[in-house]
């Protein structure tokens, strides 16, 4: 799942206002990530709510309410099953605030509750945005998961391995963390074939079609993968891979077998051959033989006739 977060970041963070956060997170360990997330989230609401109390009490009413909305959308972010029940409490605490410290003024009162039905539509709208797309991450990720075929995520610019699924790691006897931030060079080693197919992915991606690769295994195996671009955001690109390695291993076979037959049967066909021409030079022997036999026989008669004269 943290990879796959890692991804989505990689892909959408830049539609997104915490594109810093998202590269830093990269960087830290899931224990540190999830201090972090806390800690910002406590210190955006403690900010909010300090600076509410410090305005009503100083009498300056146009600014705290729009503070609330950081911590909504934090936590929108972070945890956004939660998010909804974290915006209600939030909101409740806000306009609680006025209530209390706003002196039950009829203006104010009005303001906040309108900042709190604003809150509440902030709240749901983006928790349920926010829920639809981490549930399409988990079909994401589940697919890859159990994909039939490899998958693999890499940044066409940089050539950077984002993302590569088990099925595919297994393949290439590496665990997917150690792939995980290496090259494509690393894993397809021939150099010329690499640069046609990302060459083709730049210019125009229809056009790229299936593309026939030589990958190297982490023992130094030589594999033979089939690669097809089925999604291109941004400068991401998934492929899908099929080992065709034991297909060339049988096809080479089936080749090797097939040759040597037709030299067997070449080596029987001249053989054959030779035994023909043996056999039609006996036959014509054997007729030479036989039309002198005859050729002599025929002369005897005469020649008895010769001596009775």
């Amino acid at each position: 799942m943290r990879a796959m977060h890692r991804v989505f970041c990689a892909g959408r963070c830049r539609h997104f206002p915490c594109r810093r956060y998202a590269s830093l997170m990269q960087r830290l360990s899931d224990e540190n990530e999830e201090t972090l997330r806390l800690f910002i989230l406590a210190a955006a609401c403690i900010g909010a709510i300090l600076t509410s109390i410090f305005s009503l009490t100083h009498g300056i009413f146009e600014v705290f309410s729009s503070l609330y909305i950081l911590p909504i959308i934090l936590c929108v972010y972070f945890y956004p099953r939660r998010a909804l029940l974290f915006t209600l409490a939030l909101s409740v605490m806000y306009i609680s605030q006025i209530y209390l410290l706003g002196y039950a003024h009829p203006t104010m009162i009005a303001v906040a509750t309108g900042w709190f039905a604003i809150f509440m539509i902030i709240g749901v709208v983006a928790s349920s945005y926010a829920n639809r797309m981490q549930e399409k991450r988990i079909k994401i990720q589940n697919i890859l998961k159990n994909s039939q075929d490899g998958i693999l995520c890499f940044d066409r610019e940089s050539e950077i391995i984002l993302e590569i699924n088990p099925k595919c790691a297994r393949w290439l006897r590496y665990d997917p963390e150690e792939l995980t931030g290496n090259t494509l060079a690393r894993i397809w080693c021939d150099n010329t074939e690499r640069e046609r197919f990302l060459a083709r992915i730049r210019i125009d991606v229809k056009a790229t079609g299936e593309t026939e690769g030589l990958f190297r295994a982490k023992d130094s195996t030589l594999l033979r993968f089939v690669l097809s671009v089925v999604l291109v955001d941004g400068n991401l690109v998934f492929c899908s891979i099929i080992d065709i390695t034991g297909i060339k291993i049988v096809d080479e076979e089936i080749r090797r077998t097939l040759e040597d037959l037709e030299e067997q049967v070449k080596a029987r066909t001249a053989h054959l051959e030779q035994l023909n021409a043996d056999l039609r030079r006996e036959i014509l022997e054997r007729r030479e033989i036989e039309r002198s036999l005859l050729s002599a026989r025929a002369g005897e008669p005469h020649d008895d006739a010769g001596e009775d004269r």
